[in-house]
């Protein structure tokens, strides 16, 4: 399911999260007895926001991935496991953030770029940060006080001023003290976890060049937290000071774990009609140490998408790469059946049809493909 996460829907989802019901579902080791009345209801508003993301269907179903991410999180957090948990939001944007309550959101789209263990570690290091230093309650007060900014969100939203309600996560960025203390403590985090602290500025610096190439300007995690550039500068300020040059990457067990939703990012893209995100992934030097060997159905189809001058030629040496390299992926076969279909090449389209369905009995478009070897066999013995 493609999931496009707007402020408009994370305004309702606030707005709805703001209902009087009783506080619950407070985690283990939470240290909620200190929470002031006004922390207590932000707590409660986040609670209930959690309830909302779960109810609404906008959560990533992948016990094993998540489990993966916990055990990230208890190593850079180690006495707050049971306090800090982690969730992932169905979107294919390049969105991270935490709530007041210890709910951290890191989106699929934002999973499926990162390299390696160390590079996740960092964004999660960041935002715990933003939990364990309560700073959606020191935001909180500032932007209560912020007629301005709740005036602007006012003119963003359509819906009236929401106050404190807009401090409750990080999605809309923190003070730029507040992100360099996120940056210093979620550094220190990182060190103490026995990671490769180098891969802090690299996150955000590949993160940074996707956003510059795409044009990206979405409301949350890039244009209102201080900035890409900011974080680059800040972690690379803090790798110059400790001279660290190794520390655990964990390239491998990352990418075991995040290969099949990396395609299936790469089929929303396709399906959204966003090719480009497609081929700037893909046509990396280093994409296919990263993505599986099937991605290379996925650049022929983005190829074709685009349909510029070279790319027909482009979108078929794909699809055959992907069929050397992956050669029990399906659709490889269907795309290539459909080519040569077209160029009148019946034997060859009719024998990719036939794997294509070999591969995947259940497809749901075998109609579709024994219509056109019906078609195929009638044009060759009319010949």
């Amino acid at each position: 399911m493609i999931i496009r996460f707007t402020l408009a829907v994370l305004t309702v989802l606030l707005l709805s999260a703001c209902e009087s019901t009783p506080i619950r579902g407070m985690k283990s080791g939470a240290d909620t007895k200190s929470l002031t009345p006004e922390e207590t209801r932000l707590w409660h508003s986040a609670e209930e926001l959690d309830d909302q993301f779960r109810k609404a269907g906008y959560l990533y179903d992948d016990a094993v991935l998540q489990s993966y991410l916990e055990a990230v999180m208890h190593k850079l957090y180690p006495e707050y496991v049971g306090s800090i948990t982690v969730r992932i939001v169905d979107s294919p944007s390049l969105n991270a953030f935490a709530l007041p309550n210890g709910s951290i959101y890191i989106n699929t789209g934002m999973l499926s770029r990162l390299d390696n263990e160390a590079q996740v570690a960092t964004i999660l290091a960041h935002e715990g940060v933003h939990f364990t230093h309560k700073h959606s309650w020191q935001q909180q007060r500032s932007v209560k006080n912020s007629t301005a900014f709740s005036a602007g969100f006012g003119i963003v939203t359509g819906i009236p001023a929401v106050g404190d309600l807009v401090a409750l996560s990080s999605i809309y960025g923190f003070s730029k003290d507040m992100e360099r203390e996120a940056d210093a403590e979620g550094f220190q985090r990182l060190q103490n976890a026995g990671y490769y602290v180098s891969q802090a500025p690299v996150t955000f610096e590949f993160l940074l060049a996707e956003v510059d190439a795409l044009d990206i300007d979405e409301p949350y995690f890039f244009s209102t937290h201080p900035g890409l550039e900011e974080r680059i500068r800040s972690f690379n300020e803090l790798v110059q000071q400790q001279s660290i040059t190794n520390g655990y990457k964990g390239a491998v067990a990352y990418r075991s774990h995040v290969d099949k939703l990396q395609l299936e990012l790469l089929t929303d893209y396709l399906e959204l009609s966003q090719h480009q995100s497609v081929l700037l992934i893909l046509e990396r030097p280093d994409a296919f140490d990263r993505y599986p060997s099937s991605a290379w159905y996925y650049l022929g189809e983005a190829y074709r998408l685009r349909n510029e001058e070279g790319d027909a030629d482009r979108s078929i040496d794909a699809y055959r790469t992907a069929i050397q390299q992956a050669p029990g992926f399906a659709a490889s076969y269907r795309a290539l059946g459909l080519y040569y279909m077209k160029n009148n090449e019946l034997v060859e389209a009719d024998n990719h049809f036939s794997r294509y369905l070999e591969l995947q009995p259940d497809a749901e478009d075998r109609g579709y493909i024994e219509h056109y070897q019906a078609g195929l066999k009638e044009r060759r013995l009319s010949q």
